[in-house]
């Protein structure tokens, strides 16, 4: 049905007032608009404070005083606000210029949100907003007020319970400048998310340590268990040594899968410049193993080739291929060719690690431990909401599949 937009009935009384404006403005042509609408709301003040000193009798003017109000514009309005002796009065029309605190609030989450440091909230808020929203207001109250937000939701989410069944957890760690005592180093940040029954992707782990270790993995999947999540189909890290210990004593009926890009990463570190594109062309066919007719007794033929290849040029580079871990690279395969791009690598979780990035690139380093995670936390928290909530991974259904045939 065809829809038009209609314009409002005007009263008696609104058509009045629109001529009557129309009338000012030709008479005061000589003003720009910027100063016809000031002089609009001075004479709007003016009228306020005549109906108030009408019902307050023992109150009397007092003359004006200058407001400056900041805008969008290029410069700033300056306008003339009536006063009286009691300061009983405040035009009730000056609040369209005012930010409520909860308005305040707001901009300032999101800019501290978007990465910017109190400094720089502060000098944004002053700019546009004038003096009343100092440096210390906005560091001292306003975002230390919402750190604690953050702290107290934050803990209430490690203590929440998850799901029992989730089809896969992928693990990583980022590396982010932090302080701790009186010195300022960069450490990891352990997170971890899954993907549910219904596949959607949620953050399960959050922690922070100063180097990636098994031992930290150990604590984050007993915290997980105690939150109740009991199945897990597949868990994909990267390849930090005796990660399939932990698994196996985590949930005896998981499978691994090692990032096989770390892999190629890893490698690629031991190979001079000029022989690093082939060798990793030859690395990508080794993981290439995406369509149905690929089996793992190929994959490993391909591992030989490669070290045979190799090997007289860089003797070492079979040190990369452990027999007793080369099988966790290759899970995958065992997994419906639909869902194997998606579970071969923890690529899936650099996007996310990407915008964690960006949010913290302008904070140069973090106070405390605990700082740092409650801001990773609500990034990672905005990121669900606007990524994961909104585009379910299906495919993850196949695993469910996979597990049951």
């Amino acid at each position: 049905m065809k829809t038009t937009n209609l314009k409002p009935v005007k009263t008696r009384g609104e058509k009045f007032l629109e001529s009557s404006i129309k009338n000012m403005r030709v008479a005061l042509n000589d003003l720009s608009m910027e100063q016809f609408v000031i002089k609009n709301l001075e004479t709007l003040f003016g009228l306020e404070r005549e109906e108030y000193l009408e019902k307050a009798t023992k109150d009397k003017g007092n003359g004006y005083y200058s407001r400056s109000f900041q805008s969008l514009m290029k410069n700033g309005i300056q306008i003339n606000v009536p006063r009286t002796r009691e300061s009983g009065f405040s035009p009730i029309a000056i609040q369209l210029f005012k930010m409520n605190q909860d308005q305040v609030n707001e901009l300032v989450l999101t800019l501290y949100k978007k990465g910017m440091t109190t400094r720089d909230i502060s000098d944004v808020m002053t700019d546009f907003f004038g003096d009343s929203v100092s440096h210390t207001t906005v560091s001292h109250t306003t975002v230390a007020n919402l750190a604690e937000q953050f702290h107290g939701i934050r803990s209430a989410w490690e203590n929440s319970k998850l799901d029992n069944t989730y089809h896969a957890i992928f693990c990583d760690c980022i590396f982010i400048t932090v302080r701790r005592g009186d010195s300022y180093e960069k450490e990891a940040v352990y997170i971890a998310y899954g993907v549910t029954e219904h596949n959607k992707r949620e953050l399960l782990a959050l922690a922070i340590n100063p180097t990636e270790s098994i031992t930290t993995w150990r604590e984050i999947f007993a915290s997980l268990k105690k939150r109740g999540v009991q199945n897990v189909s597949l868990v994909i890290a990267d390849g930090i040594k005796d990660m399939e210990d932990i698994v196996m004593e985590s949930w005896k009926q998981t499978r691994l899968q090692k990032c096989a890009v770390h892999k190629m990463r890893n490698v690629l570190n031991d190979i001079r410049p000029k022989e690093k594109a082939e060798v990793a062309a030859d690395l990508k066919n080794i993981f290439n193993n995406f369509d149905a007719s690929s089996t793992k007794e190929n994959a490993y033929k391909k591992v030989d080739e490669f070290i045979n290849k190799w090997s007289e040029k860089y003797a070492n580079i079979g040190k990369h291929f452990n027999q007793k871990t080369l099988e966790y690279y290759f899970t995958y395969i065992d997994f419906p060719p639909e869902v194997r791009r998606l579970i071969y690598t923890t690529n899936s979780i650099e996007n996310l690690n990407k915008h964690i990035r960006k949010g913290t690139k302008n904070k140069l380093s973090f106070e405390s431990p605990e700082r740092l995670l409650d801001y990773v936390f609500v990034i990672i928290k905005e990121f669900e909401n606007k990524n994961w909530s909104k585009y379910p991974v299906s495919q993850f259904s196949l695993i469910h599949s996979y597990e049951t045939h």
